[in-house]
């Protein structure tokens, strides 16, 4: 710190008990939320002023900002501030010195005092007191029953020195307790015994956070974090969070042969549905369908499900949201979910989880040796990285590998060398037909045809073929 900064910082610790004496300064009391971006209004009599000083009476020696000489002075500012104030006018206009503080929380609630070194003078003068409030952060997570949850919970540094985690309207007990470097069980209440944590027991950067296990309904609740701070001596509301646990959707395995028309059936509680949208989990962000005011939204649906589903019941009545799901193949195989969105609570609500399995099509095919046979295969879309044919009894040896626009002979079957090839290399339409040449009763076996489909990352089963290869002469 230069001379200018060690004198003035004399003159106010000389002079700092004679303010509150025979200065009466301007007091307010401001209110906030958590994360906004405060303005702490301070205003001098004339603009002839050297320098600024922002405190805090719970700080002590640290400041929250110093101003002197055209600059901020850092070398005592407190650690919880830097980055985080400035002055609104550095010019200092009219004589405003107000004090922008920003992305407050819980631990800026306190009293703060403006003090200004006019120039020409000696002695500080204390203009302005301000209380702020800050209401703590809060957040709503929903939980479905049996699952783990992370109640976020972050203090501004990690100099701290206990932890306390309760709940709302407890009869008795907290839920969580850490000091002194420990857990302390004395008075947990027994609900939560053995199934809570901290996230990080060392706290580091001020991680408070508490993972609560095997959550049930009965853990529904608003959780209060609250931490005692070695620096200002004090306990802090960091955050509350009202936790709603549900129990989680239906879940049914549903089996279907390719080529059937499938109905996947979902129900809403009630008929006051203005959407339904239908999903795969391995789609990211396309979905199977989205219905809503009244018509179907195509924007974003999968493209192979394009003119192929439709709802059992336009109008929905009974709350009847099922999906008809036509001519279904191996590709279709997957978890799908069913939402609706509740006019009432404006908020979207999970029915149903279905699994779907669609067993690949089978078929026989005899031949006589000698002849060239066609294995037929059909991929309900061109998208398509890999095909794969195999033979249920060479085991780790594959019939046909076609894969980046190439066959891979690496770990092909001898007998299948030079004697097989795609009816189509560039497969439109999805053909991944197999074509075997001169076939003999070696040959005879179950083949069957996968594909690669570039979009989900997945193989798909598509046919399994019975060949049976009748000896010459019969």
């Amino acid at each position: 710190m230069d001379m200018s900064a060690v004198t003035a910082s004399l003159c106010f610790s000389l002079v700092f008990v004679s303010f509150f004496v025979f200065v009466s300064a301007d007091q307010k009391t401001i209110t906030a939320e958590s994360g906004q971006n405060v303005t702490l209004t301070c205003r001098a009599p004339n603009n002839n002023i050297t320098a600024v000083h922002w405190s805090r009476t719970d700080l002590r020696d640290k400041y929250i900002l110093l101003y002197q000489d055209g600059h901020l002075v850092t070398d005592d500012q407190h650690l919880s501030f830097k980055n985080r104030v400035d002055l609104q006018d550095r010019q200092m206009k009219d004589g405003d010195v107000s004090l922008i503080l920003k992305n407050v929380t819980i631990n800026d609630t306190a009293r703060y005092k403006c003090h200004v070194l006019v120039n020409g003078t000696d002695s500080w003068k204390l203009l302005s007191i301000i209380n702020l409030r800050v209401s703590p952060e809060q957040k709503n997570i929903t939980a479905e029953s049996g699952q783990d949850v992370t109640l976020t919970c972050r203090a501004p540094n990690n100099n701290i020195k206990f932890v306390h985690w309760s709940k709302a309207y407890l009869t008795s007990g907290y839920v969580y307790l850490y000091q002194e470097g420990q857990f302390v069980p004395q008075g947990q209440h027994p609900s939560f015994k053995n199934r809570v944590d901290l996230q990080d027991r060392q706290m580091k950067d001020g991680d408070a956070s508490l993972i609560l296990n095997n959550v049930t309904i009965n853990d529904t609740g608003a959780y209060e974090c609250r931490v005692f701070m070695e620096e200002t001596r004090s306990q802090e509301l960091i955050i509350i969070i009202y936790l709603t646990v549900v129990d989680p959707p239906e879940q049914k395995i549903i089996t279907a042969e390719s080529g059937q028309d499938v109905t996947l059936t979902c129900r809403a509680p009630n008929n006051n549905i203005t959407a339904v949208h239908w999903s795969r989990s391995d789609l990211t962000d396309k979905y199977v369908l989205l219905y809503q005011d009244g018509q179907f939204d195509p924007e974003d649906q999968h493209q192979s499900f394009k003119k192929r589903v439709d709802l059992q019941d336009r109008q929905m009545k009974d709350g009847d949201v099922s999906l008809i799901l036509k001519d279904v193949n191996t590709a279709d195989s997957g978890t799908y979910v069913c939402r609706v969105f509740i006019k009432e609570t404006r908020s979207w609500k999970n029915s149903i989880i279905l699994h779907l399995i669609v067993a690949p099509e089978q078929k026989n095919i005899t031949a006589e040796s000698g002849q060239d046979v066609t294995l037929t295969c059909r991929a309900p879309n061109n998208n398509i990285k890999s095909v794969h044919w195999s033979r249920a009894d060479l085991t780790d040896e594959y019939v046909l590998l076609y894969q980046d626009d190439q066959f891979d002979p690496e770990n092909q079957h001898l007998s299948f060398k030079k004697r097989v090839d795609l009816h189509d290399r560039q497969m439109k339409d999805g053909d991944m037909s197999l074509i075997l040449k001169d076939v003999n009763t070696a040959d005879s076996g179950t083949y069957e045809c996968r594909f690669f489909i570039k979009e989900t990352r997945s193989w798909k089963n598509s046919i399994i073929l019975h060949l049976i290869v009748a000896p010459p002469g019969e």
